[in-house]
């Protein structure tokens, strides 16, 4: 039996019910996510370091999300039109492209040119649909030269570009690694990892060795505190390792070059905002001129003047600072940890 002409076979025959929008799960999720971004970093005021860090970067998420929301939505949309899986990306790019520039050009008008951040994320953009385009079935069978190294090239400069845009979250993440690592250590102005943390008011923060009047630190790397003596002088250390509530002391070593006894206040704080003096704690710490060493137990440190009682396991801020006027002095500071009796 002879089978019909070549030229008579369609092209295409179209099954009744199995033409589905190829991302039209795809658009779901990115749709939330970009929704779930807008809504922690447009609307919240960031409560953290990371947060803040994110927020920065949001216009490079918001781009790189829109690519991907427009890519699905023409395929979903335009693909009786549009039979080239490629040209999808093309739409994306060149659609982006224009809301980016369109927004750029709003900000300009207000006041705050910031080329260098639309190209951020237009290139965030891009990486975000290379990415796509590398892990993308349906475009590697449409074209047999995306299959191997080209693939594989194109799925590298996705990442490589996503990463170099993104890349301020590099250091904050090893900072949040790094105190992690260093529990139960919860302050070390010293170290590396604690400096994105670090405020300082009033006062001069350095890094040299210990005193070798000190034998605990002599010649180790310690934290330096310059003050001119006036009240308030001192450091403030966000986002310490919240959880306190399985340790009974707050271990503390200070040096003090003052010539008598100065009286520094700890303050510790359970928010992260800014809170009255009776929603702290400010405990009195009298600081004789040489060694001190502090052991303080964590429910003493727990009672607030308002009668509430410090949350240990949602610690936001940890401080020092003078209470009262005094001489200059240089205040070494070594490594506070938590510990058990």
């Amino acid at each position: 039996m002879n089978g019909p002409d070549p030229a008579e076979v369609p092209d295409r025959v179209p099954v009744s019910g199995a033409r589905r929008g190829p991302g039209a799960r795809l658009m779901v999720l990115y749709g939330a996510a970009v929704l779930f971004l807008l809504a922690v970093f447009g609307l919240e005021k960031p409560r953290g370091l990371l947060e803040e860090t994110l927020r920065d970067l949001r216009e490079i998420f918001y781009a790189g999300f829109a690519g991907l929301v427009i890519l699905e939505m023409t395929a979903l949309l335009g693909r009786r039109w549009i039979r080239k899986r490629s040209l999808y990306y093309a739409v994306a790019i060149v659609a982006v492209a224009a809301l980016v520039s369109a927004y750029e050009l709003l900000l300009t008008q207000n006041g705050a040119p910031s080329a260098d951040r639309g190209l951020q994320s237009l290139l965030g953009a891009f990486g975000f649909l290379a990415l796509s385009a590398a892990l993308d079935r349906d475009l590697k069978r449409e074209h047999a030269w995306l299959r191997g190294w080209p693939r594989r090239s194109i799925g590298i400069l996705g990442a490589l570009l996503v990463a170099g845009v993104l890349h301020p979250l590099g250091p904050v993440l090893s900072s949040y690694a790094g105190r992690a690592g260093a529990f139960p250590i919860v302050v070390d102005l010293a170290s590396s990892w604690q400096e994105p943390f670090i405020e300082t008011q009033g006062a001069e923060l350095f890094v040299g060795r210990g005193p070798d009047e000190w034998p605990r630190v002599s010649g180790r790397r310690v934290a330096l505190l310059l003050m001119d003596g006036s009240a308030g002088d001192g450091v403030l250390v966000h986002e310490p390792f919240k959880d306190w509530s399985d340790f009974e002391l707050l271990k503390l070593h200070l040096y003090s070059t003052a010539d008598k006894p100065v009286r520094v206040e700890l303050r510790l704080s359970d928010r992260s905002r800014l809170q009255a003096r009776g929603d702290r704690v400010d405990y009195a710490l009298r600081v004789v001129p040489g060694v001190n060493d502090f052991y303080i137990p964590l429910d003493t440190l727990a009672r607030m003047p308002s009668g509430d009682r410090l949350d240990l396991d949602t610690i936001r801020r940890f401080g020092l600072f003078l209470a009262e006027p005094s001489e200059a002095l240089r205040l070494y500071v070594h490594r506070v940890r938590l510990m058990n009796e």
